[in-house]
Protein backbone atom coordinates (compact mmCIF):
# COMPACT_ATOMS: atom_id res chain seq x y z
CA UNK A 1 0.00 0.00 0.00
CA UNK A 2 1.46 3.38 -0.77
CA UNK A 3 1.94 6.13 1.58
CA UNK A 4 -0.58 8.59 1.08
CA UNK A 5 -1.22 10.12 4.19
CA UNK A 6 0.13 13.91 4.11
CA UNK A 7 -2.70 14.48 7.41
CA UNK A 8 -0.39 12.13 10.57
CA UNK A 9 1.99 14.52 10.18
CA UNK A 10 1.72 16.96 13.47
CA UNK A 11 2.15 20.80 13.71
CA UNK A 12 5.47 20.79 14.73
CA UNK A 13 7.34 17.72 15.20
CA UNK A 14 7.06 15.14 18.01
CA UNK A 15 5.77 18.21 20.47
CA UNK A 16 3.17 19.73 18.05
CA UNK A 17 0.67 21.38 20.48
CA UNK A 18 1.80 20.23 23.59
CA UNK A 19 3.71 22.45 25.63
CA UNK A 20 5.23 20.04 27.65
CA UNK A 21 6.09 16.94 26.14
CA UNK A 22 4.72 13.79 24.03
CA UNK A 23 4.70 11.90 27.08
CA UNK A 24 4.28 14.99 29.67
CA UNK A 25 1.36 15.39 31.65
CA UNK A 26 -0.52 18.05 29.73
CA UNK A 27 -0.11 15.95 26.42
CA UNK A 28 -2.22 13.57 28.45
CA UNK A 29 -4.63 15.66 30.55
CA UNK A 30 -5.91 17.29 27.18
CA UNK A 31 -7.27 14.24 26.17
CA UNK A 32 -10.72 14.54 23.56
CA UNK A 33 -11.68 17.95 23.62
CA UNK A 34 -15.27 16.99 23.84
CA UNK A 35 -18.56 19.11 24.01
CA UNK A 36 -19.33 22.50 22.72
CA UNK A 37 -16.49 24.22 20.57
CA UNK A 38 -16.30 27.56 18.64
CA UNK A 39 -14.08 28.22 15.84
CA UNK A 40 -12.11 30.71 18.03
CA UNK A 41 -10.83 27.63 19.80
CA UNK A 42 -9.76 25.66 16.86
CA UNK A 43 -8.14 29.07 15.78
CA UNK A 44 -6.34 30.40 18.67
CA UNK A 45 -4.70 26.46 19.12
CA UNK A 46 -3.40 27.05 15.75
CA UNK A 47 -5.92 23.60 14.18
CA UNK A 48 -7.16 26.09 11.67
CA UNK A 49 -6.33 29.44 10.39
CA UNK A 50 -7.76 32.80 10.03
CA UNK A 51 -7.17 32.43 6.14
CA UNK A 52 -8.65 28.70 6.34
CA UNK A 53 -11.28 29.56 8.56
CA UNK A 54 -12.37 32.57 6.08
CA UNK A 55 -12.50 29.87 2.99
CA UNK A 56 -14.50 27.28 5.06
CA UNK A 57 -16.94 30.22 5.74
CA UNK A 58 -17.70 31.18 2.44
CA UNK A 59 -17.54 27.86 0.51
CA UNK A 60 -19.86 26.43 3.19
CA UNK A 61 -23.62 27.04 4.84
CA UNK A 62 -23.11 28.47 8.02
CA UNK A 63 -25.02 24.75 9.60
CA UNK A 64 -21.96 22.65 8.10
CA UNK A 65 -19.54 25.05 9.30
CA UNK A 66 -20.97 24.47 12.89
CA UNK A 67 -21.39 20.55 12.34
CA UNK A 68 -17.63 20.57 11.43
CA UNK A 69 -16.78 22.02 14.72
CA UNK A 70 -18.64 19.88 16.66
CA UNK A 71 -17.71 16.91 14.97
CA UNK A 72 -15.32 14.13 16.20
CA UNK A 73 -12.95 14.24 13.61
CA UNK A 74 -11.99 17.89 14.03
CA UNK A 75 -12.22 17.29 17.72
CA UNK A 76 -9.80 14.78 17.64
CA UNK A 77 -7.34 16.70 15.62
CA UNK A 78 -7.32 19.57 18.05
CA UNK A 79 -6.57 16.66 20.99
CA UNK A 80 -3.93 15.85 18.96
CA UNK A 81 -2.62 19.06 18.59
CA UNK A 82 -2.49 18.47 14.54
CA UNK A 83 -3.71 21.29 11.92
CA UNK A 84 -5.27 20.90 8.79
CA UNK A 85 -3.82 20.95 5.91
CA UNK A 86 -4.75 21.45 2.25
CA UNK A 87 -5.39 17.76 2.05
CA UNK A 88 -7.91 17.86 4.98
CA UNK A 89 -9.57 21.33 3.70
CA UNK A 90 -10.22 19.16 0.18
CA UNK A 91 -11.65 15.91 2.35
CA UNK A 92 -13.87 18.61 4.44
CA UNK A 93 -15.59 20.10 0.84
CA UNK A 94 -15.73 16.85 -1.00
CA UNK A 95 -17.73 14.73 1.89
CA UNK A 96 -19.87 18.16 3.00
CA UNK A 97 -20.62 17.99 -0.87
CA UNK A 98 -21.36 14.42 -1.44
CA UNK A 99 -22.62 13.23 1.62
CA UNK A 100 -26.01 14.27 3.42
CA UNK A 101 -26.35 15.79 7.29
CA UNK A 102 -24.61 12.74 8.65
CA UNK A 103 -21.15 13.90 6.34
CA UNK A 104 -19.03 14.63 8.79
CA UNK A 105 -19.03 10.40 9.39
CA UNK A 106 -17.65 10.52 6.19
CA UNK A 107 -14.67 12.03 7.44
CA UNK A 108 -10.73 10.32 8.40
CA UNK A 109 -7.40 10.12 7.74
CA UNK A 110 -4.86 7.37 7.17
CA UNK A 111 -2.03 6.43 9.47
CA UNK A 112 0.82 4.48 8.68
CA UNK A 113 1.74 2.54 12.00
CA UNK A 114 4.90 2.27 10.99
CA UNK A 115 5.58 5.79 12.45
CA UNK A 116 6.76 6.07 15.49
CA UNK A 117 5.16 9.23 15.69
CA UNK A 118 2.34 8.00 14.22
CA UNK A 119 1.75 5.53 16.81
CA UNK A 120 1.94 8.02 19.34
CA UNK A 121 -0.19 10.50 17.95
CA UNK A 122 -3.32 8.71 17.05
CA UNK A 123 -2.73 5.30 19.26
CA UNK A 124 -0.67 5.57 22.40
CA UNK A 125 -1.34 8.99 23.81
CA UNK A 126 -5.35 8.33 23.03
CA UNK A 127 -5.31 4.89 24.80
CA UNK A 128 -3.31 6.14 27.77
CA UNK A 129 -5.89 9.14 27.86
CA UNK A 130 -8.73 6.77 27.77
CA UNK A 131 -7.04 4.03 30.49
CA UNK A 132 -6.09 7.15 32.99
CA UNK A 133 -10.12 8.13 32.44
CA UNK A 134 -11.11 4.64 33.86
CA UNK A 135 -9.67 6.09 37.72
CA UNK A 136 -12.05 8.36 38.13
CA UNK A 137 -15.69 8.75 35.63
CA UNK A 138 -14.98 12.79 35.77
CA UNK A 139 -11.72 12.85 33.99
CA UNK A 140 -13.24 13.49 30.62
CA UNK A 141 -14.98 16.94 31.83
CA UNK A 142 -11.77 17.69 34.01
CA UNK A 143 -10.09 17.70 31.03
CA UNK A 144 -13.02 20.27 29.22
CA UNK A 145 -12.94 22.39 31.89
CA UNK A 146 -9.02 22.92 31.45
CA UNK A 147 -9.02 23.49 27.90
CA UNK A 148 -12.30 26.04 28.53
CA UNK A 149 -9.39 27.67 31.64
CA UNK A 150 -6.74 27.96 29.20
CA UNK A 151 -9.02 29.97 26.47
CA UNK A 152 -10.20 31.91 29.02
CA UNK A 153 -6.90 32.88 30.26
CA UNK A 154 -5.78 33.55 26.31
CA UNK A 155 -9.02 36.05 26.26
CA UNK A 156 -8.28 37.46 29.14
CA UNK A 157 -4.73 38.84 28.34
CA UNK A 158 -5.97 40.19 24.91
CA UNK A 159 -8.32 42.18 26.68
CA UNK A 160 -6.01 43.16 29.52
CA UNK A 161 -3.58 44.28 25.96
CA UNK A 162 -6.05 46.17 24.34
CA UNK A 163 -6.78 48.24 27.45
CA UNK A 164 -3.26 48.81 27.94
CA UNK A 165 -2.87 49.95 24.40
CA UNK A 166 -6.21 52.70 25.07
CA UNK A 167 -3.71 54.65 27.52
CA UNK A 168 -4.69 57.74 28.08
CA UNK A 169 -8.05 57.92 26.47
CA UNK A 170 -9.67 57.80 29.65
CA UNK A 171 -7.52 56.50 32.54
CA UNK A 172 -10.08 56.17 35.16
CA UNK A 173 -12.29 53.99 32.72
CA UNK A 174 -9.00 52.23 31.67
CA UNK A 175 -8.11 51.10 35.39
CA UNK A 176 -11.89 49.77 36.04
CA UNK A 177 -11.69 47.80 33.20
CA UNK A 178 -7.86 46.39 34.20
CA UNK A 179 -8.97 45.72 37.53
CA UNK A 180 -11.59 43.60 36.28
CA UNK A 181 -9.34 41.92 34.09
CA UNK A 182 -7.10 41.14 36.93
CA UNK A 183 -10.20 39.70 39.30
CA UNK A 184 -11.01 38.07 36.42
CA UNK A 185 -7.57 36.60 35.62
CA UNK A 186 -6.88 35.77 39.13
CA UNK A 187 -10.23 33.45 39.46
CA UNK A 188 -9.36 31.69 36.21
CA UNK A 189 -5.53 31.10 37.29
CA UNK A 190 -7.19 29.77 40.80
CA UNK A 191 -9.40 27.40 38.68
CA UNK A 192 -7.16 26.17 36.27
CA UNK A 193 -4.52 25.29 39.12
CA UNK A 194 -7.54 23.48 41.21
CA UNK A 195 -7.94 21.53 37.91
CA UNK A 196 -4.21 20.74 37.25
CA UNK A 197 -3.81 19.77 41.05
CA UNK A 198 -7.00 17.20 40.47
CA UNK A 199 -5.43 15.87 37.15
CA UNK A 200 -2.04 15.66 38.68
CA UNK A 201 -3.32 13.25 41.28
CA UNK A 202 -4.80 10.78 38.48
CA UNK A 203 -1.77 10.92 36.50
CA UNK A 204 0.38 10.05 39.68
CA UNK A 205 -1.95 6.72 40.20
CA UNK A 206 -1.69 6.11 36.49
CA UNK A 207 2.23 6.51 36.92
CA UNK A 208 1.94 3.95 40.18
CA UNK A 209 -0.07 1.29 38.10
CA UNK A 210 1.70 1.72 34.82
CA UNK A 211 5.53 2.48 35.69
CA UNK A 212 6.96 1.55 32.67
CA UNK A 213 4.84 4.06 30.02
CA UNK A 214 8.00 6.67 30.16
CA UNK A 215 10.63 3.39 29.22
CA UNK A 216 8.07 2.48 26.11
CA UNK A 217 7.82 6.14 25.16
CA UNK A 218 11.74 6.29 24.95
CA UNK A 219 12.04 2.72 23.16
CA UNK A 220 9.99 3.73 20.52
CA UNK A 221 11.16 6.75 19.84
CA UNK A 222 14.70 5.34 20.10
CA UNK A 223 14.46 1.53 18.42
CA UNK A 224 10.73 1.88 16.94
CA UNK A 225 9.69 -0.88 19.08
CA UNK A 226 6.70 -0.90 21.57
CA UNK A 227 8.57 -3.84 23.88
CA UNK A 228 9.83 -1.29 26.66
CA UNK A 229 6.09 -0.83 27.41
CA UNK A 230 5.44 -4.40 28.86
CA UNK A 231 3.69 -5.67 31.45
CA UNK A 232 0.80 -3.43 29.98
CA UNK A 233 -2.16 -2.94 32.26
CA UNK A 234 -4.47 -6.02 31.72
CA UNK A 235 -7.45 -3.97 30.23
CA UNK A 236 -5.18 -3.31 27.30
CA UNK A 237 -3.98 -6.45 26.63
CA UNK A 238 -6.48 -6.95 23.77
CA UNK A 239 -5.03 -4.29 22.35
CA UNK A 240 -1.64 -4.91 22.71
CA UNK A 241 -2.03 -8.50 20.74
CA UNK A 242 -2.58 -6.45 17.56
CA UNK A 243 -0.14 -3.66 17.86
CA UNK A 244 2.68 -6.63 18.52
CA UNK A 245 1.60 -8.47 15.29
CA UNK A 246 1.48 -5.21 12.93
CA UNK A 247 4.99 -6.14 11.20
CA UNK A 248 3.79 -9.51 10.39
CA UNK A 249 0.04 -9.91 10.39
CA UNK A 250 -1.94 -7.90 7.60
CA UNK A 251 -5.00 -7.91 9.81
CA UNK A 252 -3.78 -7.10 12.80
CA UNK A 253 -4.01 -3.01 11.80
CA UNK A 254 -7.95 -3.40 11.33
CA UNK A 255 -8.10 -4.51 14.86
CA UNK A 256 -6.37 -1.62 16.55
CA UNK A 257 -8.82 0.25 14.62
CA UNK A 258 -11.45 -1.05 15.75
CA UNK A 259 -10.87 -1.93 19.50
CA UNK A 260 -9.90 2.20 19.12
CA UNK A 261 -13.40 3.15 17.61
CA UNK A 262 -15.39 0.83 19.73
CA UNK A 263 -14.08 3.17 22.79
CA UNK A 264 -14.44 6.45 20.67
CA UNK A 265 -10.37 6.87 20.43
CA UNK A 266 -10.80 6.90 16.31
CA UNK A 267 -13.39 7.70 13.67
CA UNK A 268 -15.09 5.04 11.56
CA UNK A 269 -13.31 6.37 8.51
CA UNK A 270 -10.14 6.10 9.71
CA UNK A 271 -7.57 3.38 7.75
CA UNK A 272 -4.84 2.01 10.03
CA UNK A 273 -1.93 0.05 8.68
CA UNK A 274 1.28 -1.02 8.21
CA UNK A 275 4.11 0.41 5.89
CA UNK A 276 7.85 0.08 6.37
CA UNK A 277 9.94 2.84 5.23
Amino acid sequence: MSQEDHNQTPQAGIFAGRRVSVVGQDARSRGRAAGCISGSLYRESGIISARQLTLLQRLLPRVQVEQLFQSSWLQQRLARGMALERGDLQLVLRQAAAQGNDWCNWLGDRINLASPQAMIDWVLLPVYSWWESLFDEAIPNWRSALIEYETQARQLRIKAEFWRQVGEADSQLVQQELANIASCQAKTEADTAHMVRKLSAISEQAREAWPNWHQGMAVLLADGKLDGFAPVPVVLASLWEPLAKLDEDAHAADAVQHWLHERSLCQARDHFYWQSP
